[in-house]
């Protein structure tokens, strides 16, 4: 369906970056204005600087953006307000996307929601680079990709066991939770970057190596303009907002 047929959304972004250069998370911004329907609104509100809305705030959809914030530093003044808000609207049931960090914040708030301590951990192997990523099971999310697709991926962290009411969508041969769906609600978690373009992916990359990174973690490096595809990025934001659309 055509974008200028859908419902306009309120989409809310909650930027969770800490480096300055990236606060606004523009690469989700831009890829909502692209893919959202048309006449859509795009809210910022930085989790970090505790500017979380009104949990009674009427949106459409949410979008949680990654985070070099460790997925399981809980004591962090701004993770349990953050955590409450991302918690209401997975009761609520508002489509939600979370990217890395914010497929982290889903499912350690599901597990919390059961009663259950965080199934987080620093990953065995990183994966920072260019990933081949395999769908598992079938999804509206990934409509219109192959069932194997490269992306980047920059993460040190994982979530190591299935949340409780969540089925597995991807997997990668270093991280067997690349994506899932909560079931029966328009929740979706991702550990890779579909948003990032493709100099953004090689700068990230380069700056790791820089700093001294195991070889081993790092992906495919400077391949880039040979592996990124932005259909990627395309299809899984516009299915996501045609999803948060009703269509």
């Amino acid at each position: 369906m055509k974008r200028e047929s859908m419902k306009p959304l309120k989409i809310l972004i909650l930027d969770n970056n800490r480096e300055e250069q990236s606060f606004g998370s523009k690469n989700l911004v831009n890829w909502s204005i692209k893919t959202a329907p048309t006449g859509s609104v795009v809210l910022v509100r930085r989790s970090p600087d505790q500017d979380l809305p009104p949990h009674d705030l009427d949106v459409d959809a949410v979008v949680i953006s990654g985070s070099i914030t460790s997925c399981m530093e809980f004591n962090e003044p701004w993770v349990k307000p953050y955590d409450q808000f991302v918690t209401e609207h997975i009761k609520k049931g508002t489509p939600i996307l979370g990217v890395c960090y914010g497929h982290q914040t889903i499912a350690r708030c599901l597990s919390r929601m059961h009663g259950e301590e965080p199934k987080l951990r620093t990953a065995v192997d990183a994966e920072l680079g260019w990933q081949e990523v395999r769908i598992t099971e079938e999804s509206q999310l990934f409509e219109g990709l192959n069932n194997n697709f490269i992306t980047y991926e920059s993460h040190y962290e994982e979530v190591y066991e299935i949340p409780p009411g969540v089925k597995k969508l991807a997997e990668t041969d270093r991280c067997n939770l690349q994506a899932f769906q909560i079931e029966n609600k328009p929740i979706f978690g991702v550990q890779f970057h579909p948003e990032y373009t493709v100099e953004e992916a090689e700068k990230s990359l380069a700056s790791k190596i820089k700093k001294g990174v195991r070889s081993d973690w790092i992906l495919n490096a400077g391949k880039g303009e040979k592996l990124y595809d932005e259909n990627v990025g395309k299809v899984i934001f516009g299915n996501f907002f045609r999803i948060a659309s009703g269509q």
